[in-house]
Order: structure tokens, then sequence, then C-alpha cells
């Protein structure tokens, strides 16, 4: 009798053992180079995966849902805004290597390719994000502790992080991520948070 595979356990199963190799050679590795990462035939690997880059996107996958654990369990043990946002904005500025290293892959794939599936997917995971943001700032509003307005500046601040950790990667301005961004942050908190009367 046949052995029945979970497609989808068996895709994260391949993705997770490609994981290393693809962190230490990036977008140069070959699909034959994963699958015998994979200790699976070249063949086979297509059957799961439609070429190389659904597999960043697999790995991606798997590394962001680990990060959202982190996250969720994070932000459940905030009760200040400010402190909220700092942990939302960790990924940006502290030292989660392995995601890292992949989604400036997979930003690197985008830019370049134009591929609209993986458009689509960052299109996915933006809003997957700025909703948690939005969710943040609307509950610091009804707390009192931000303007009403505040949440209308959700995709500036995201913007202002992202564009922090794209320039933090690809120059030299920052010698202290950590300490320059908290101190963007704080700028941008003093714009939205209540006056106290």
């Amino acid at each position: 009798m046949a052995k029945i595979v979970n497609k989808e356990e068996k895709r994260k199963e391949i993705a997770l053992k490609c994981k290393d190799l693809f962190l230490q050679k990036g977008m140069k590795v070959t699909v034959s180079e994963l699958a015998k990462a994979a200790d699976i035939g070249k063949g086979t690997t297509y059957e799961y995966f439609k070429n190389k880059e659904d597999i960043i996107f697999e790995i991606l996958n798997i590394l962001t849902e680990e990060f959202n654990k982190e996250l969720f369990s994070k932000l459940k043990n905030e009760n200040n805004t400010y402190e909220k946002l700092l942990v939302f904005f960790e990924f940006f500025y502290k030292n989660y290597e392995e995601l890292k290293k992949i989604y400036k892959e997979f930003m690197a794939i985008t830019l370049t390719s134009k591929n609209e599936e993986m458009r689509s997917f960052a299109t996915k995971v933006k809003r997957f994000y700025y909703q948690i943001l939005e969710n943040i700032l609307k509950e610091g509003v009804e707390k009192k502790e931000l303007k009403k307005k505040a949440v209308k500046y959700t995709n500036a601040l995201y913007n202002m992080a992202e564009g922090f950790f794209i320039e933090s990667e690809l120059t030299f301005l920052f010698e202290d991520k950590e300490k320059e961004f908290k101190k963007e942050l704080e700028l941008f908190y003093k714009l939205l948070k209540k006056d106290k009367k």
C-alpha cells in the first residue's frame, strides 16, 4: 500500500532542509543543490515547488510564522502603546539574522524581476503587519494615550520603519541601529501622543 504524503508538510520539510544552504549561498544556489540538501531528487523538488523562488516563499513563511508567535506573545505582555510599538518594530533593528537574510533575498528578487506572485505575496504580508500596527494605534487612541488622528499615520509610521531598515542595510549611517531607531520612533510618537491637560 502506497504511503499517503501530506503535501503541505512535505513542502515545509523540504524548505527547512534547504534553509541553511540558501542562507549560505543566496540566489546563486541551484535547484540541484537544494534537492541534494533536502535528500530528494531534482524532479521531486518540482513536484512540490515551481522554482527556487517558490522555495524562498516557503522558507520565508516558516520563519515569519515563528517570528509572529514571538511577536504576539511579546505584544500581549505590553500595556503601554509606545512599548507595543517598540516590540512591533523590533524586526527592523534587532538581530533576526535568518529572517532578515531571507527577507533581503526576497526583496532583491521582487525589485529586479517584477515577479507578480512575489509582489502579491509582499502585498499580503504588508497588509497583515499594517493591520497589526493599525490596531496598536487604535488601542492607543482608545486608551487616550494617542491623539484621534494617530491611526491616519499608520502607513507613514510603517514606511518610516521599513525605510530605516533599508537605509541601515545599505549604508553606514547608523552605528547603533537600536538607539537610532528608538530616537526616530520617539520623535514620531511625540507627534501622535495625546497632550496632557
